[in-house]
Formats: C-alpha cells, structure tokens, sequence
C-alpha cells in the first residue's frame, strides 16, 4: 500500500492536467512520471536514499 497509493495519485494528478493533451504526450508523461517513482523506490530500497528524506 505505501508504493501503491502515491502511484495512483500521481497517474490521477497526470491524467487531470493532460486531458486536453494528445494521447502520445500523455503517455510519454505517464511512462517518464512512473520511471520516476520506480526509480526513487529501487534508491530507497537500495540502501542510496539520503537519510534526511526518510521517515
């Protein structure tokens, strides 16, 4: 559930400001947000992620 519901907010947030945007723009910007999260969680997992920013 921790991975799950800001996913879903931010491909809700996307959605929300590109409904007047082509259906390949709102792609690419679902695919570059999502890169973004799966690559903040693999850091945070990792062990990479700067003390400062966790709970």
């Amino acid at each position: 559930m921790e991975i799950l519901i800001p996913v879903l907010a931010g491909v809700t947030l996307i959605w929300l400001i590109g409904r007047g945007a082509p259906w390949n723009a709102r792609l690419v910007t679902l695919a570059a947000t999502l890169a973004v999260i799966v690559l903040i969680v693999m850091l945070e997992r990792g062990g990479f992620w700067p003390d400062a920013f966790r709970r």
